[in-house]
C-alpha cells in the first residue's frame, strides 16, 4: 500500500514532471519526492537547468495539506502544482542574488 506522501506524488507527477518552459528559462524536471515535515511538506525535485543539475525544495504550508486528503479535486491539484511551477522558475532567477532562494537548491553533478 502506497504511503500519503507517494498518492501525493502520483497527483503531481503529471502535473510537474517533464520540460517547463517560460519566457527566459527552460527547465527539465527528473524527479519528484514528497518529504513531510510535520504539519508542512516540501516538494523536492531534482531537474536539469542550463547544463546543470540540481535539487530544489519547494516547502510547502499546511494550505496545501489537502492533498493528503484522500483524493482532492483536481482543480485543487492543479492549481498547487501551477504554485510550485511558478516557484521553481522564481527559484532559478534569483538564486543567484536571494540568500532565501539559494538556500532551496543545491547543485548536483555536472549534466551528460
Amino acid at each position: 500500500m502506497a504511503s500519503d506522501a507517494e498518492r501525493v506524488r502520483d497527483l503531481l507527477v503529471p502535473h510537474l514532471m517533464g520540460r517547463l518552459d517560460d519566457p527566459s528559462a527552460t527547465l527539465e524536471v527528473t524527479g519528484l519526492e514528497i518529504v513531510e515535515r510535520g504539519r508542512a511538506f516540501e516538494i523536492v525535485v531534482e531537474l536539469l537547468a542550463d547544463g546543470q543539475r540540481w535539487r530544489v525544495r519547494l516547502p510547502r504550508d499546511n494550505a496545501d495539506r489537502v492533498l493528503f486528503d484522500g483524493a482532492p479535486p483536481y482543480h485543487v491539484v492543479r492549481g498547487i502544482a501551477g504554485m510550485a511551477r511558478v516557484q521553481l522558475f522564481e527559484w532559478w532567477h534569483t538564486k543567484g542574488h536571494e540568500r532565501r532562494s539559494a538556500k532551496l537548491g543545491e547543485r548536483l553533478r555536472p549534466a551528460d
